[in-house]
């Protein structure tokens, strides 16, 4: 870990185990930053960095990265945008000349700026069209009501149809700056080397540091439902409540709870067995709590049927409170905790997923450092420690989302 000249950030985690190279780059920008009339903007600039620089069209990047079999990507997220490649480590100097220009000097056509808008707004329609997208989308918006975090990554059709071209450019040269980078690095290489090369790959990017405002809610623990109806087949319920930042003492035994809910939708999770075994009231059910640098939240979902929504609800918010209350066996909470330690390893075979892991976590505020802990921290969550943050985060009032079609007027 250590700084470029430009002021940039740089992790390098040396992998001699494959002659793969990612190289991943995180910028300070994204959603949870974003003004309200122009929500999706870091993620329209991120389709858009990719469709030409004043050195190479969309084609040529796109040719120049398949020459050497190596890929190029970009996207973002409510507390970051990241823009990677993968590439052979003996074709790192290609793939470095690629990255460096997009990030540095992109020209977003205004022919492929209303390609990507295209994209973006079918993209929108399309989670209009996932039951579980669409009412996590309004369970996000009502749970954070008045806070960035209530905002869409891609944002409205009504803001991507108004972000011009121009605004693009300059939301680009505002935001994507040195000053607000993180490079990530995974592969065979020497990290001295790597340093010195992306010291010049990136010595036209400006160090500008731009002020931010970091806007946290104060959230009442208040009852909120809202009931979405829409022509399908079956419902959707989630419910959920807000926790902390990722860096509170309670994350790392909140995600414990998690896996012992329904995490993964594991079919040894209470959540399964109690809803989906037992009762047959679930097409679908888990539970998640997706890391955040600003207050997080822990929620549960279950697919039903329309019939059975008032059911599946109370039931689902009796699983979840139970947890607070109820004995947690050895075995249950042992097989919680390898099943969390499993995922995370079989997320992490790929270079690329190693650094944007190491990416995140330091965004967000963990550190890159805790990518290394956090198995071992999870295999010391206690019992006692569960049923605490159970009790402390999920018996307050729950804001809940439900999708069902039309009910019938009774004649």
């Amino acid at each position: 870990m250590r700084s470029l000249p430009n002021g940039a950030r740089l992790i390098v985690k040396r992998n001699p185990s494959n002659r793969i190279l990612a190289v991943h780059c995180f910028f300070r920008v994204g959603a949870y930053f974003e003004r309200k009339e122009e929500n999706g903007i870091t993620n329209f600039v991120c389709h858009a960095i990719l469709k030409g620089t004043k050195t190479r069209t969309a084609l040529e990047i796109a040719e120049t990265m398949e020459a050497i079999g190596g890929e190029i990507d970009a996207a973002a997220s409510e507390d970051f945008a990241e823009v990677s490649t993968i590439s052979t480590v003996e074709d790192q100097d290609v793939a470095l000349d690629v990255l460096s220009d997009v990030i540095t000097n992109p020209t977003f056509p205004p022919d492929e700026v209303e390609k990507e808008r295209t994209v973006i707004l079918a993209a929108i329609r399309q989670q209009d069209d996932s039951s579980f997208q669409y009412t996590y989308r309004h369970f996000r918006a009502l749970l954070y009501e008045g806070h960035p975090y209530a905002m869409s990554v891609l944002g409205t059709s009504q803001t991507v149809r108004a972000i011009t071209p121009a605004q693009i450019a300059a939301f680009h040269r505002d935001n994507f700056a040195a000053s607000d980078m993180l490079v990530v690095v995974v592969g065979d290489v020497d990290a001295d080397r790597m340093a010195a090369k992306l010291g010049r790959a990136f010595a036209g990017l400006p160090a500008r540091h731009k002020e931010r405002l970091s806007v946290s809610v104060q959230f009442r623990p208040r009852l909120r439902t809202k009931v979405l109806n829409k022509e399908i087949e079956q419902a959707f319920v989630i419910l959920g409540f807000t926790t902390d930042r990722a860096t509170s003492s309670d994350y790392v035994p909140l995600k414990v709870a998690g896996s012992i809910l329904g995490t993964g939708a594991s079919v040894s999770s209470r959540l399964f067995v109690r809803l989906r075994d037992r009762r047959g009231l679930a097409y679908a059910v888990g539970s998640s709590m997706p890391p955040a640098s600003d207050k997080t939240h822990f929620f549960a979902y279950i697919g039903t049927k329309p019939e059975s929504v008032d059911e599946a609800r109370e039931g689902l918010l009796e699983v979840v409170r139970g947890l607070a209350a109820e004995p947690i066996p050895d075995e249950e909470l042992e097989r919680a905790k390898n099943h969390l330690i499993g995922q995370f390893r079989i997320a992490h075979q790929r270079n690329s997923n190693q650094a944007h892991f190491l990416g995140i976590y330091e965004m967000v505020g963990l550190g890159a450092r805790f990518d290394e802990q956090y198995p071992e921290l999870l295999k010391k969550v206690t019992a006692d420690q569960v049923r605490a943050v159970a009790k402390k985060y999920l018996m307050g009032p729950p804001t809940v989302a439900i999708l069902r079609p039309p009910q019938k007027e009774k004649k």
